[in-house]
C-alpha cells in the first residue's frame, strides 16, 4: 500500500507527427544532415495541453475517483501515474519515491482497463496466474561472503537515454516558452540521473520466477475474495460480463500492488450489472485497504464509490473534495452542473439587498425576497445595496410546490411544459416565460398538473447557490447566515 503525491503535473502534446521514428540513429542523422536535407512536411494539429498543473496528495488506502467529460484529461493522468505516458513537467511520487523515470513494471502498480483483455483460449485460473508465471522477482545479488554486490546499472542508463531522446524530440518541436521551460527542466533532471547512474555502482539483483505453490495460493486467495472459485476452470466465452470483470480484477489483485488503477472498468456492462459491480469494487477496496484510483465519466459512480472526487475539465482540476461537499458546496458552476442528477437549474437573476431580505428578480420580472439569515454567507460585495447580475443555481429536489396561503414575493409562478412520472418521483419541466429556458422540478409526491397549467413554486433557501456570471465561481461560503 502507498500514498501518492502529484506536484505541478503537466502533459503537453506538441502536435508533431507521432509516427516519427525515435532512435539515436535517427536523431544523429537529423542533426548531421540538417543543412543538407529539405524540411520534412509533417501534419501538425498544434500544441495540446492534456493536463495542466495537476496538484494532489493521495493518502494511503484512499479511494480516489477522477471524473469529468470526455477529453478532460482524467485517463491521461492515470496513464502518467501508471507510466504509460511520459510526464512533460512536474513530479510524481509513489510511497515517497520519485517515479518520473521509473519503468511501469517497476512502479508496483496494477491497472484494470475498460476492456477485460482476457486470453480467450485460457481458463480463468490461467488468465489470473499468467502474469505471475512470467513475473520475475528481484533478489539482491551477494558474493560468496554474503556481502552485497554493487555494479553500474546499464539497464537503467539505457532506459534514461531513451527518455532523454524522447524529451529532446519534444523540445525541438515545442512552440511556446512555457512548454520549452517544462521540457528543459525535465531534460536537465534526466541528464543528472544519467550522470549519477553512470558513475555510481548500485545494488545488483538477480531475477527469479515465483514458486508454483506461491502462485496457486495467490490465485485461490483472489478467487475467494471475489467469489469466483467455481469459475476458475471456465473460459471467458462461458462467462458473463460481470464475471469477466471479476477475473480481470483478480489478475490485478494477485500481484499485490501498492496502487490499483481502474480506467472506466464498468463501461461495457449494462446498467443493472454496473450498479452491482461498483458495490463489489467498493467491498474489494474495504477488504484490501489499498489505494484505489478510479476513472469514470459517470458522476453516479463517482458519488457512490469515492472517498474523494477529482472533478476535471479541459485538463484542469476544478475541485477536489468529498462527494457530499462537492454536491453541497461546488466551487464553480461547472462542478455544480456536472455533479447531481438531474442537473442543477441555472437562472440569470438580478439581486439586491433590501433590509434582511435578498430581493431577487427572475426572468420575466417576477421578484422573490429570500431571507438572508437562511441563505449561506454571500460575498459582501454583493450586499452593498446595489443591483448585481448573477447566476442562481438550485437543484430540482430543493424546489417545492407553494402552499395555498403563500404570500406574494415568496413564490414564482411558472408554466408546466412536460411531466414525467418516474415511480418514486415526478419531474416537472417548467418555464418562467413563453419561449424561455426550461427548468426541472423533482417532487417526491404525485400531482394532477397537466401541460400548460400554472405551477406556483418556492425555493428551499439554504440550498440556493449564487455564481459569478463571468468567472462562474461560487459567490457563497459554507456557513449559513449573513
Amino acid at each position: 500500500m502507498a500514498g501518492l503525491v502529484l506536484k505541478h503535473i503537466y502533459k503537453v502534446y506538441s502536435g508533431r507527427n507521432t509516427q516519427k521514428k525515435r532512435s539515436i540513429k535517427a536523431l544523429v542523422n537529423k542533426i548531421t544532415k540538417k543543412q543538407e536535407q529539405k524540411p520534412a512536411v509533417e501534419k501538425r494539429s498544434g500544441k495540446f495541453v492534456a493536463v495542466k498543473d495537476f496538484n494532489m496528495e493521495i493518502e494511503d488506502g484512499e479511494f480516489i475517483v477522477f471524473v469529468g467529460p470526455s477529453g478532460c484529461g482524467k485517463s491521461t493522468t492515470i496513464r502518467m501515474i501508471a507510466g504509460l505516458e511520459d510526464i512533460t513537467g512536474g513530479e510524481l511520487y509513489i510511497d515517497g519515491v520519485l517515479v518520473n523515470d521509473i519503468a511501469p513494471k517497476e512502479r508496483d502498480i496494477a491497472m484494470v482497463f475498460q476492456s477485460y483483455a482476457l486470453y480467450p483460449h485460457m481458463t480463468a485460473q490461467q488468465n489470473i496466474e499468467f502474469a505471475l508465471k512470467l513475473r520475475k522477482l528481484p533478489v539482491e545479488k551477494k558474493d560468496k561472503d554474503g556481502n552485497p554486490v554493487l555494479a553500474i546499472d546499464k539497464k537503467k542508463i539505457k532506459e534514461l537515454k531513451q527518455k532523454l531522446l524522447n524529451v529532446q524530440y519534444d523540445l525541438e518541436d515545442a512552440q511556446d516558452e512555457e512548454t520549452k521551460a517544462l521540457l528543459s527542466e525535465r531534460k536537465a533532471a534526466i541528464e543528472k540521473d544519467i550522470e549519477y547512474y553512470s558513475n555510481t555502482p548500485v545494488q545488483a539483483y538477480v531475477y527469479r520466477h515465483m514458486k508454483k505453490e506461491d502462485i496457486a495460493a495467490k490465485v485461490q486467495w483472489a478467487a475467494k475474495v471475489l467469489g469466483i472459485e467455481e469459475l476458475l476452470d471456465n473460459k471467458p466465452a462461458e462467462m458473463s460480463g460481470g464475471q469477466r470483470q471479476r477475473i480481470a480484477l483478480g489478475r490485478a489483485m494477485v500481484r499485490g500492488p501498492k496502487v490499483f488503477l481502474l480506467d472506466e472498468p464498468l463501461s461495457n456492462l449494462d446498467a443493472k450489472l454496473r450498479a452491482s459491480m461498483r458495490m463489489e469494487i467498493v467491498k474489494l477496496h474495504n477488504e484490501l485497504k489499498t489505494t484505489f484510483i478510479y476513472v469514470t465519466h459517470d458522476q453516479v459512480e463517482a458519488m457512490t464509490m469515492g472517498t474523494r472526487i477529482v472533478v476535471m475539465k479541459l485538463g484542469v482540476v476544478q475541485q477536489i473534495d468529498t462527494p457530499t461537499n462537492l454536491y453541497d458546496y461546488p466551487d464553480n458552476k461547472f462542478v455544480a452542473g456536472f455533479i447531481g442528477t438531474p442537473q442543477m437549474n441555472f437562472m440569470d437573476v438580478k439581486i439586491k439587498k433590501s433590509g434582511s431580505k435578498l430581493k431577487t428578480e427572475f426572468e420575466g420580472g417576477q421578484v422573490v425576497n429570500f431571507d438572508l439569515s437562511k441563505l449561506r454567507k454571500i460575498d459582501q460585495s454583493l450586499l452593498d445595496g446595489g443591483e448585481h447580475e448573477v447566476t442562481l443555481g438550485i437543484r430540482g429536489e430543493n424546489i417545492k410546490i407553494a402552499a395555498a396561503e403563500a404570500k406574494s414575493g415568496s413564490y414564482l409562478d411558472t408554466t408546466l411544459s412536460v411531466k414525467e412520472i418516474l415511480g418514486g418521483t415526478t419531474q416537472l419541466f417548467i418555464k418562467l416565460s413563453e419561449g424561455g429556458a426550461e427548468y426541472i422540478v423533482s417532487l417526491s409526491e404525485r400531482n394532477d398538473y397537466m401541460s400548460g397549467d400554472t405551477v406556483r413554486l418556492t425555493f428551499d433557501e439554504k440550498y440556493i447557490h449564487l455564481f459569478d456570471k463571468e468567472t462562474e465561481l461560487s459567490l457563497m461560503g459554507r456557513e449559513t447566515g449573513n
